[in-house]
């Protein structure tokens, strides 16, 4: 027997992708067992016959092909099933619940996140191009908008939607959709909906409340997720789980909007599974008060601590002094964009001036007068550890958008409507920040910057210190050129931070130095030209803060210790004081120089890679550079931005500057298997996953590049890796690339005009063939062109490519050209470039020199 089969006591979900797995396996057979949830059960009992099924009890023999839908559990199949489950030849599953740590059902796994098992087969149905009917339409919608909760549910996807809109095309009947998703509770389920209602008690951990109810009754009744979905959405109750005791079996359901409670791992501890924000289980035999108790033990050690003030709060905060003019506060937030300053006087925090206030003033000519006098005394403040849902619920109520945090009576943090917004759409694993030190801590390395700089670089820096301290500036070099003199390399970019004017102590220089200086005066920075080509970037200290993820930071002045807490990872956060009397004093403040030692790659802060998603990339660059390793919670941090699609929110063009600074280190095959490891390389571009083929294929390009860099002229490595990178990618991933990174469209139109070729282009390199041979395939092809077939070539095959380079780079027809061929009556067009052709081809292979080209071109005309 071939059989599909979904869950005991299947729902809408279960029993929908089993009629689509028919669609597409249709010698197989549909088989239920246990009780339909209740709304099911009333569709069967009107369309049982249009979508025919067996029951267990009419299963005979063995089963050759199994296909599993909508779950991956053994346990939530039929006795009749399990028992012949390694008996099968062939199971294939499809499943949509994403938090399942692993599956016990051997075979094919069809496993991704969606709203709906059904999204995933009707992806495959729709490829396929098979029909619909209206009835088998409307069926399927159904299951979608049932399973997400009229796509309501945070487990949603685009692509539900996507099928859901297709569905309509084929005809799907909403009017029937809404009969059954909306489908209203039976008496039984009306009693216990109620008993549910009337027990619930909300209980607190780690200060997230949890509401949990309970019932008792003597005999099953279906449709319990129903039941308690109703309940959550009348109680209100971020988190809401259900104990029901039917019979001797207990049934937990839950539903929560809270990030704090994961329920996949709450009903997991009891055997059970399901989604972050909706889950189930049964448990067999046990006592209603015994479960309950090892529920709330259970919550003790699954939920996060609720996220608090501190958490989500900006730091430090921008205020502004009481007697300060009305103009001041105005030029700090147009050049802030801040729409709120808290306002001080002496020590204490007496109100906040919001820019609506600013503007009015400003309009009446009261720039002269002092903040105090618009300012906004009816403080609503809150502690650093007042949890996030209750100043959600301060705003809400107040009608205000900004609320200061205090710590024992002093302002430490402010709370924006952005901070909140942002810490509603960020994983969880990125709350937790880097410990910052007061103080730094402090080595002398002047001696090391003498014997490991030239005379005159050691000299500049000397002057560099000299001038800040002419202008009462602490003068710094900081970034790369700190971590590599720590670590004996080479490197003589010189980034100068100052506390103080970076614009100003750059013009200084053109003092001491025939420089020409470019100011970027929305950065505070310079950049400094001396004539020999050396630069030196001056910037002002500054902070960073982001208005949106993955765009250009916007930057406000700030001091040394902040201007390094911006930085990308902490190896590259240290910075040597240059001015007299402390030349060489090396400033850490992150435990940087220990991360330098160890060969670590740290993030300083936990939203790093959500705010500049290009570090992923700049992190797998750092860590084949130097032989480091990311740090596990880094690690961490970069993949949930991955999986947070972080990537895709970052302009193309600043995506491709990171990965042809990439291309230009030692170890770039190293570098795309660790981009292919960390499942980077999908989100970067579209169908391409790491392989070994290609794995071999990136080594053999850059194997070739690294020659051939100094072999042309004009060589793109970007659009060389493209088209290894893309080898098995449709059109329409191609023209996405393109578009994305700002491709020539030659770039395609050479990959597809060398594809048809390529296997007959390795024989002629990897045999004794003629360069002539050689010269056929490779004539008309671009630097790229030719490392894409050197690509897929081995040594032999390379050197082979590089001997005709080097050949037909010289071969010049010294005699013959278009002018000698236009004399003898030849006209331009076709057959004189055929002659051309022909004789570079016999000159490749020495069978014709210089002087016999005449004669050469002679037998080849027969004159």
């Amino acid at each position: 027997m071939k059989i599909i089969t979904t869950h005991k006591n299947p729902d809408f979900d279960g029993f929908a992708s089993a009629v689509a797995a028919k669609k597409l396996f249709p010698d197989h057979e549909i088989l239920l067992s246990g009780v339909p949830a209740a709304n099911l059960k009333e569709y069967l009992g009107i369309y049982a016959e249009y979508f025919p099924y067996l029951s267990p009890k009419e299963i005979e023999g063995s089963i050759e092909s199994l296909i599993v839908v909508d779950t991956s559990s053994l346990s939530r199949l039929d006795e009749k099933i399990v028992g012949r489950a390694n008996e099968i030849d062939r199971v294939v599953v499809y499943d949509h619940h994403p938090e399942i740590k692993e599956s016990d059902i051997p075979g094919e796994h069809h496993h991704e996140a969606v709203g709906a098992t059904v999204t995933l087969l009707l992806r495959e149905i729709k490829k396929r191009m098979i029909e619909l009917d209206k009835v088998e339409a409307t069926l399927f919608s159904i299951a979608l908008h049932e399973d997400t909760g009229n796509f309501l549910y945070t487990t949603t996807t685009p692509e539900d939607l996507e099928m859901a809109a297709w569905l309509l095309e084929k005809g799907a009947n909403l009017e029937e959709v809404a009969d059954f998703v909306s489908a209203d509770m039976t008496a039984e389920q009306k009693l216990l909906f109620q008993s549910l209602i009337d027990s619930v008690r909300v209980i607190e951990v780690k200060s997230c409340p949890v509401a949990i109810a309970q019932a008792r009754i003597d005999k099953f009744v279906g449709g319990l997720n129903l039941i308690v979905s109703k309940a959550w959405e009348i109680l209100g109750h971020d988190t809401l789980i259900c104990v029901v005791q039917m019979g001797k079996k207990i049934f937990l359901v839950g539903r929560t909007s809270s990030d704090e409670v994961d329920l996949t791992r709450v009903m997991g501890a009891f055997g059970g599974g399901g989604h972050y924000k909706a889950a189930s289980t049964r448990v067999d035999n046990g006592r209603l008060e015994s479960v309950i108790q090892q529920l709330v033990k259970v919550l003790a050690e699954v939920v996060t601590p609720a996220l608090k003030a501190r958490d989500i709060m900006s730091s430090p905060v921008r205020t502004i002094f009481a007697h300060a003019k009305i103009s001041e506060a105005n030029t700090i937030m147009e050049r802030t964009g801040h729409n709120g300053l808290p306002v001080i006087e002496g020590n204490r925090l007496i109100g906040i001036v919001v820019k609506k206030d600013i503007d009015k003033a400003m309009s009446h000519g009261l720039g002269d007068k002092p903040v105090k006098s618009i300012t906004r005394t009816k403080l609503v403040t809150v502690d650093v550890d007042t949890p996030v849902s209750q100043i959600i619920e301060i705003m809400r109520d107040k009608g205000i958008g900004r609320v200061p945090v205090l710590e024992n009576g002093i302002l430490v943090g402010i709370i924006t409507r952005t901070d909140i917004i942002r810490s509603r759409h960020l994983p969880r694993s990125f709350r937790k920040e880097v410990s910052i030190r007061e103080e730094p801590q402090e080595y002398d390395v002047s001696r090391l910057l003498k014997e490991r700089l030239p005379k005159h670089y050691y000299n500049l820096l000397v002057l560099l210190g000299n001038v800040g301290s002419e202008m009462n500036m602490p003068t710094y070099i900081v970034g790369g050129f700190v971590r590599d003199l720590l670590l004996g390399h080479s490197n003589y970019d010189f980034d100068i931070v100052v506390e103080g004017d970076g614009i100003a102590y750059a013009h200084a220089l053109e003092d001491h130095f025939d420089v020409k200086v470019v100011e970027h005066p929305e950065f505070f920075t310079a950049a400094v030209f001396f004539k020999d080509g050396f630069r030196i970037d001056v910037a002002t200290a500054r902070t960073e803060y982001y208005e949106a993820v993955a765009e250009l930071p916007k930057v406000e002045i700030s001091t040394i210790k902040k201007d390094l807490y911006r930085r990308d990872f902490s190896i590259n956060a240290m910075a040597i004081k240059l001015n007299p009397g402390a030349f060489g004093r090396l400033l850490d403040f992150f435990e940087c120089r220990k991360d330098l030692e160890n060969g670590v790659i740290r993030v300083l802060y936990n939203l790093s890679f959500v705010e500049d998603p290009t570090r992923i990339i700049r992190a797998i660059r750092f860590e084949k550079r130097f032989g480091f390793t990311i740090e596990q919670e880094t690690l961490e941090f970069l993949r949930e931005a991955v999986e947070g699609e972080f990537l895709e929110k970052v302009t193309g063009a600043r995506i491709r500057e990171e990965i042809e600074k990439l291309l230009a280190e030692r170890d770039v095959p190293g570098s795309v298997r660790r981009m292919g490891e960390l499942g980077v390389l999908k989100h970067l571009f579209p169908e391409v996953y790491y392989t070994q083929v290609l794995g071999t294929r990136v080594k053999a390009l850059y194997d070739f590049l690294s020659w051939a860099r100094h072999f042309f002229i004009r060589l793109r490595p970007f659009y060389a890796l493209i088209m290894v990178l893309m080898e098995y990618s449709s059109e329409s991933s191609w023209s996405y690339v393109e578009w994305r990174y700002g491709l020539s469209g030659r770039v395609y139109r050479e990959f597809k005009s060398i594809k048809p070729k390529i296997k007959d282009a390795i024989e002629a390199l990897e045999s004794d063939a003629p360069l002539s041979c050689v010269h056929k395939y490779l004539k008309d092809l671009s630097p790229e062109g030719v490392a894409f077939i050197a690509a897929h070539t081995d040594e032999a095959g390379q050197s082979r490519i590089k001997e005709y380079l080097r050949k037909v780079s010289k071969t010049k027809l010294k005699k013959v050209n278009g002018n000698y061929l236009k004399k003898l009556g030849i006209k331009p067009g076709p057959r004189m470039r055929e002659i051309l052709e022909e004789l570079l081809s016999v000159k490749l292979d020495g069978k014709v020199t210089d002087e016999t080209e005449e004669e050469y071109l002679r037998k080849i005309l027969h004159i």
